[in-house]
């Protein structure tokens, strides 16, 4: 019998904003270019677009995290608005969300790392690799240090980036009209740019996962989701704005890495350094801020009993040690199997991932208000029917962009992921006949939370 300790109540308001906008800022001085590609300059409309519809989904999930403030997240939820099953699934599409970004942010920081010394893919790869053992070191100490770490990094670059791109904006080169076309290809561009640049705002759903370590009140979590996407969209809309008015679309979808080369091209080579290395750092704060909610998704899981119990084990310093490797060893294998056109294939998985879980957060949301009124809600969703419709359609619209871009590779990638899924989750149910001692359901909630002496 293995008994589950509780995380150490350690992070800040501050803190949880920093890593849940940490999650959301990553490498955008490689993405961008692919923005560009298929949307234009009117990525900024898009991104504007996106933080306005997600707005109700925020307030959805802030009312879920306050009500149920269980590191796991909208798995719970699921599992208390539905059944286990169905909970399990949205685990695993989690596992899925978290994980798939790894090679994104990883590679992200090589291929900057490239702007100062040439890199092969190969090189990359092993670069990438490397960052990922030298974080699982870190992570598996006490998270208020982490957390201190990760509040320095991102304040930091958070003020460069702003001034970065308010020095392009107010260089001699800088003209209004370099950003016409908005839309190099039309309506056809925005709708596909706004169902794969939702991609930039996935990282507020990191606070549910951090939400049990925290040591402020659960009134103050909607501050939590605002701050980090209102961040988002200040460090990204600020770029696009910068650069477009600089350089052409063409040039953007085909530079290698956008703001160094630009601030190269106003003779500012000293500041395309300084954006190389925090642009670095920003890319390692979003590997620790998803690190951490994969793992936590992970020790979520396994509290419910929907995976072996012993991945719920907590280790001296208060982190989910077991959960730990899992997570280094499936972000090793991500980073070795991205294709070359990685960028491409992360935001379609990523994306896909998201809107499934989204869409399971606001079905349970709608579900849990009929079933459980009288759950106590720190927080109240406004006018909450008319919310949950809007995100779910939003969440459908996401889904149908992703499905008509996937190409072949892609959805091998998920068949495969899928039918380890499966294996799984006949294993797990497998046990919860042959021993259900250990395997017995556990379901979180305001009438069964989780305590010291929580047993598996």
């Amino acid at each position: 019998m293995i008994l589950l300790g509780t995380f150490k109540k350690e992070l800040t308001l501050s803190q949880i904003i920093a890593m849940a906008a940490g999650g959301m800022i990553a490498a955008w001085m490689v993405e961008i270019r692919y923005w560009f590609e298929i949307t234009g300059p009117g990525s900024l409309l898009c991104l504007l677009v996106c933080g306005i519809i997600l707005f109700p989904l925020c307030l959805i999930y802030t009312e879920m995290t306050a009500m149920l403030p269980y590191a796991g997240g909208e798995n719970i939820w699921t599992t208390n608005a539905f059944n286990w099953d169905l909970g399990w699934a949205v685990g695993w599409f989690m596992f899925l969300l978290y994980l798939s970004a790894m090679p994104n942010v990883t590679i992200g920081v090589s291929t900057m790392v490239s702007y100062l010394y040439p890199l092969s893919f190969v090189q990359l790869k092993i670069f990438a690799c490397l960052i990922i053992t030298l974080w699982y070191l870190l992570v598996n100490l006490e998270i208020k240090h982490l957390a201190k770490i990760q509040n320095l990094m991102f304040w930091s670059t958070l003020i460069v980036s702003v001034l970065t791109s308010i020095v392009f904006i107010t260089s001699d080169q800088w003209r209004w009209g370099n950003l016409s076309p908005w839309f190099p290809k039309g309506m056809a561009g925005f709708s596909a740019g706004l169902g794969l640049l939702m991609f930039k705002f996935i990282g507020f759903d990191l606070i549910p996962q951090l939400v049990e370590e925290s040591n402020f009140s659960k009134t103050k979590i909607i501050l939590g989701f605002l701050g980090s996407m209102l961040c988002t969209f200040l460090v990204y809309g600020l770029a696009i704005l910068g650069v477009a008015g600089i350089v052409s679309n063409e040039w953007i979808a085909k530079a290698d890495i956008v703001d160094p080369r630009v601030a190269d091209m106003l003779g500012m080579h000293w500041l395309g350094l300084v954006i190389v290395v925090m642009g670095a750092i920003t890319c390692i704060t979003t590997l620790s801020g998803f690190w951490l909610a994969a793992s936590r998704t992970i020790f979520g899981a396994a509290v419910q009993r929907q995976i072996p119990g012993r991945l719920a084990a907590i280790n001296r310093y208060g982190q989910p040690w077991v959960a730990n490797i899992v997570v280094y060893i499936c972000s090793l294998y991500f980073c070795i199997m991205a294709p070359e056109a990685w960028i491409n294939y992360i935001f379609t998985i990523t994306v896909g991932a998201a809107g499934i879980i989204y869409l399971s957060v606001c079905l349970s949301f709608l579900k849990l208000r009929r079933t459980h009124p009288e759950w106590d809600r720190p927080y109240s969703c406004p006018a909450g029917t008319f919310m949950g419709i809007e995100s779910i359609l939003f969440c459908v619209y996401c889904l149908y962009q992703c499905v008509i871009v996937m190409d072949a590779a892609t959805w091998l990638a998920l068949g495969i992921y899928f039918a380890i899924g499966l294996l799984l989750y006949l294993y797990a149910k497998h046990m919860q006949k042959k021993d259900p001692r250990n395997w017995a359901p556990f379901i979180p909630s305001p009438d069964n939370p989780v305590g010291e002496n929580t047993t598996s």
